[in-house]
């Protein structure tokens, strides 16, 4: 039914972001859209690096939507199970940086189209067809886009999928912590491949050190964990290897999606050696391949527009200028 090796389901939105970098929106009152959405930065950077790969989500029947859906269709994405939602419109996120160079995140989503993704809409042959499941948490904190994702991941699981959980938390969207922490634990119990940073590690275990925290965490059904470790690189964990690969060093312009590119290289990297999660070499290249990405996607501004081509990330990995 589908070609889609990879799938990512979840929330495609568009970031109304400062035009210039590290300026603030109210301050300057000029403003940049950009395609975004976490799952849906993963499955448009997959496809630049040559996996299929799929999109399950709901997007506004409005020109943000019908945009989206255009921007992922011309990067080779399949969107059969992207579906449009007449009632409500696609979500904003409103970016603005801290004084530390983070992005700060304010969003119009009230409720937005992506969170009445319905569990009806998610399709078992389509996913059955597919060898990785690619989620995220926040569709998990509303309904009855919560139920759909949980649907999901029971179908997934039952068809024998790899799935891999990008937590990607953003405690704006929950109730209270406490309705968070329950909320994004839930996938942990099934995920085979879990991505975290050092903020949701501790969120997780109370401890943000990537050695102890992921041993703290590991759960049997786990086949890698990674934690991000920004410029430095990341950490890896499978049940038989671990370590630290280091970052590249590049000069920061726009940090979202850095996280998304990351996740795409690593799961790009991982489907090239066939998802051998006891090959510590394959596990090393693949967490380099995604800070190779990650690294690239930072030099410039701008979400799924900012996103590296195979040949840049090839170029970066052989140390080539």
């Amino acid at each position: 039914m589908t070609k889609a090796e990879i799938i990512c389901l979840g929330e495609a939105l568009i970031d109304i972001t400062p035009r210039l970098p590290g300026n603030n929106i109210v301050d300057s009152g000029e403003m940049l859209m950009t395609a975004s959405g976490a799952p849906a930065i993963v499955a448009a950077a997959l496809a630049k690096l040559g996996s299929a790969a799929g999109f399950i989500g709901r997007v506004g029947d409005d020109f943000f939507g019908h945009h989206l859906k255009q921007t992922l269709d011309s990067l080779g994405v399949d969107t059969t199970a992207l579906h449009f939602e007449r009632q409500y419109n696609t979500g904003l996120a409103f970016v603005n940086w801290n004084e530390q160079g983070n992005a700060v995140y304010l969003f119009y989503r009230n409720p937005s189209a992506d969170m009445l993704l319905q569990p009806a809409d998610i399709d078992s042959a389509y996913l059955s067809n597919a060898r990785v499941l690619q989620f995220g948490s926040l569709l998990l904190a509303t309904e009855p886009s919560g139920e759909a994702t949980r649907r999901a991941i029971h179908v997934a699981r039952e068809a024998g999928l790899i799935l891999s959980y990008d937590l990607n938390l953003r405690l704006g969207g929950w109730a209270d912590q406490a309705a968070a922490l329950a909320g994004v634990s839930f996938p942990l119990e099934f995920a085979s491949i879990v991505k975290v940073n050092r903020v949701e590690l501790d969120f997780l275990t109370g401890d943000a050190d990537p050695e102890s925290g992921t041993e703290k965490l590991w759960r049997d059904n786990f086949k890698l964990m990674v934690v991000t470790l920004d410029k430095y690189g990341c950490y890896f964990r499978t049940a038989t290897a671990s370590g630290y690969v280091p970052g590249f060093e590049v000069l920061p312009v726009d940090t979202v999606g850095a996280g998304d590119a990351f996740m795409a290289g690593l799961l790009d990297g991982l489907r090239r050696g066939n998802y051998n999660f006891n090959d510590a070499e394959l596990v090393r290249q693949a967490c380099r391949q995604g800070n190779a990405a990650g690294a690239l996607m930072v030099t410039r501004q701008g979400a799924i527009p900012a996103l590296p081509s195979r040949e840049e990330v090839d170029r970066l990995l052989s140390g080539e200028k």
